[in-house]
């Protein structure tokens, strides 16, 4: 199978980081890098882990962290790595974390894991190979009506990354306009759950790389469907604003979006 070593690595480093999460050593030791934007020594240690993983057996690669990105790298094999993401509910003891660890070449993503160790679920992707949840393979939903739709979302809290007023609006409207929306506190998590068919599209500004890319190809392989936001020159691994859904009510998701995209943009 193509990427069957980096598919093992990335499922072994996630494993040896939920364990981590799981065991809470460090969580109590908390810092703001921002407003409410949280990281505990358990992001530090479980991203240190990651990497030594990936070092030891792709040495050649690039590696793109959460708390150690210090440059962007957009060409070429890179690493994605989001070692909690969830933070505030990692904190809380809120059990929606997950780590994230892509591999992402020339095409996008080839290899995405994300693993949620508090609820004892790891989903898992390679490109071309279908997607999978705790080794079943997954499929989006085939809910095709807007209005009978489960939406997901996050808040763009940090500054800069858009309106929050405004996107308090377009919650409303998307509340309004489907059966509900669900906030987990976890991009990867969102992205997870959409290809598992658990809700039918998740919307999102603000975004970072990491939160994004395993996810990103566990709904594609899942059979769904992942766009920008209208207007978008770039793909969400750029841009940080994302659609996905199961592609039956992608049309109506980027309605709702139009709606309200000028008014979110700072």
């Amino acid at each position: 199978m193509p990427f069957a070593a980096e598919l093992a690595l990335a499922q072994g480093a996630a494993a040896a980081a939920g364990a981590l999460i799981s065991a809470r050593t460090g969580a109590d030791h908390v810092r703001e890098k921002g407003r409410a934007d949280l990281v505990t020594e358990v992001d530090e240690a479980a991203e240190r882990l990651i990497v030594q993983h990936i070092r030891a057996r792709f040495p050649g690669d690039a590696v793109v962290g959460e708390e150690t990105a210090s440059a962007a790298v957009t060409q070429g094999r890179r690493w994605i790595v989001d070692p909690v993401d969830g933070t505030t509910n990692f904190v809380h003891g809120h059990p929606f974390v997950a780590v994230s660890i892509a591999l992402v070449d020339d095409e996008g993503p080839a290899v995405g894991v994300v693993a949620a160790p508090l609820l004892g679920e790891t989903f898992h992707a390679v490109r071309g190979g279908g997607a999978f949840v705790n080794g079943e393979r997954m499929t989006v939903s085939e809910v095709g009506e807007f209005g009978r739709s489960l939406l997901a979302t996050g808040f763009p809290f940090k500054q800069g990354k858009g309106d929050l007023d405004a996107y308090m609006l377009l919650v409303a409207d998307a509340v309004r306009s489907t059966h509900d929306v669900r906030r987990a506190g976890s991009a990867a998590l969102d992205l997870a759950f959409t290809a598992a068919g658990r809700v039918d599209g998740f919307f999102e500004v603000g975004l970072a790389p990491w939160d994004v890319a395993a996810g990103i190809l566990l709904v594609t392989e899942a059979g769904g469907r992942i766009t920008g936001w209208p207007g978008d020159a770039e793909p969400p691994l750029a841009t940080g604003r994302i659609l996905a859904s199961n592609g039956r009510i992608h049309p109506d998701l980027e309605a709702l979006a139009a709606r309200w995209v000028e008014r979110i943009a700072e």
